[in-house]
């Protein structure tokens, strides 16, 4: 074999290897990451989603934030302000969020501030938050707990 062929064999190969990992690196949506005006990183959980994968797609639904009891909750100051970012930007991402009190079953429709800060609750108490965000291949949203003291 002649190195041109040589050349397109191995082209081919990096090509198709890297196709593959694109699509098996994105088999499912980026995370959400959530970080206090202190600085302090808020953990996110994996909320519904539906997601384009290679082969086959995905819509996965999940039963409501306070069932989620595995997440911890991180304590914040009444009205700090929290940064909501993906690990990959989003074509579109929600400028609000919908926001659960621990002991009611209604969630509340919140506007973040510049579009990815929100500002949390001045009463007391434990709150779900939930983020969403829309990429190429599907939508995603995101939980995240806090206690307002």
């Amino acid at each position: 074999m002649n190195k041109k062929g040589v050349l397109a064999l191995v082209l081919a190969f990096l090509f198709i290897t890297s196709f593959f990992t694109y699509y098996i690196m994105n088999a499912k949506p980026p995370p959400a990451s959530a970080k206090t005006e202190t600085n302090v990183t808020i953990p996110t959980k994996q909320s519904t989603y539906c997601w384009d994968g290679f082969l086959s797609g995905a819509c996965v639904d999940y039963a409501e934030p306070f069932m989620m009891n595995e997440i911890k909750a991180v304590s914040v100051s009444p009205g700090e302000k929290i940064a909501i970012s993906y690990k990959r930007k989003p074509i579109k991402v929600s400028k609000e969020v919908n926001v659960w009190t621990k002991g009611e079953s209604d969630f509340k429709t919140v506007t973040l501030l510049d579009g990815d800060l929100y500002v949390a609750p001045s009463e007391s108490g434990t709150y779900a938050v939930s983020t969403n965000g829309t990429w190429k291949r599907g939508s995603s949203s995101q939980v995240f707990f806090i206690i307002v003291q």
